[in-house]
């Protein structure tokens, strides 16, 4: 197995920063629990950031700005003269969107192949617990249900096979689905990795232009790269217990940039802090929402 060691970017850390994305030159990022969307610039190691009422839990590019899952569900968030403006466009948890059941929001989502938006929920007070939704040129849909806590979305590149995963403790496992042309499931997910038997649960990830699944395997201090029958072959190994997801940037999108949170907000210095490192292979350009 191939071993690289990430090192952390001089930016300050967050309580949980998640769903990174490389859009226009950049690495944009949330702060889930704080609202906080942020983007560093590499070239000058600059750090903005906006902050809306609530939690932002994952972005994928789209016209204009970016498609979101939030604690109300799906927003359009955008930037006008340097401020952050919010569109919401579904609530999914309650007809009162003002006042969503606590605890619940959404989770990890992304773009696919051909300009949907999929992205989970944490709904602790449903009998479902945790919903799987698609966003398809805003109509939104449920795909699958019964997840605790739904993570590892990542698509093939031609958008006909979607991972999935569920990283709560109790299941810690990985799937795929075969899809349609439309994006609907051709089967029941099909288990491709037991995380527990490598050690780790399932958080974030993507996939590589060879099609190697890329995982933040939390509580381990690592991401897996998982060949196609789901067995690791490479691994980055990160200075904080609980990396929570991985992109692909730069100029030829060969560097990885690894997401981290503090567990129970604590951790030690590295927590919640962002890495990078530089692998031998590259990623794809994130897909964008298409409205």
């Amino acid at each position: 197995m191939r071993e690289f060691t990430a090192e952390p970017l001089d930016i300050p850390s967050v309580t949980v920063a998640e769903s990174p994305q490389w859009h226009e030159n950049a690495l944009w990022y949330c702060d889930i629990e704080a609202g906080g969307l942020l983007r560093f610039d590499p070239q000058d190691a600059s750090l903005k950031r906006w902050t809306l009422d609530g939690a932002l839990a994952s972005i994928a590019p789209t016209d204009g700005g970016f498609i979101a899952g939030t604690s109300l569900g799906f927003e359009y968030l955008s930037l006008e003269d340097d401020r952050l403006k919010r569109e919401l466009l579904h609530a999914p948890f309650t007809a009162s969107p003002a006042a969503p059941m606590p605890g619940t929001r959404m989770n990890d989502g992304i773009a696919d192949p051909s300009g949907r938006f999929w992205c989970g929920s944490m709904e602790p007070n449903s009998p479902q617990f945790g919903r799987l939704f698609c966003l398809d040129k805003g109509q939104i849909r449920v795909v699958r249900d019964g997840f605790r806590t739904l993570n590892g979305l990542a698509f093939s590149s031609d958008g006909r096979r979607l991972y999935v995963s569920d990283s709560h403790p109790s299941v810690a496992k990985v799937w795929t689905i075969a899809l349609d042309a439309d994006g609907m499931p051709l089967e029941k997910p099909q288990l491709f990795a037991n995380l527990s038997e490598f050690g780790g649960r399932p958080d974030g990830a993507t996939v590589d232009e060879h099609g190697g699944y890329w995982i933040a395997a939390s509580d381990s201090g690592r991401v897996l790269r998982l060949d196609p029958k789901g067995r690791p072959d490479m691994v980055i190994h990160v200075p904080t217990t609980n990396p929570t997801n991985i992109t692909f940037g730069g100029s030829d999108f060969r560097t990885a940039f690894i997401t981290s949170l503090k567990p129970g907000g604590k951790g030690n210095e590295f927590a919640g802090r962002i890495f990078a490192v530089s692998l031998p292979v590259a990623g794809r350009k994130p897909d964008r929402y298409i409205a």
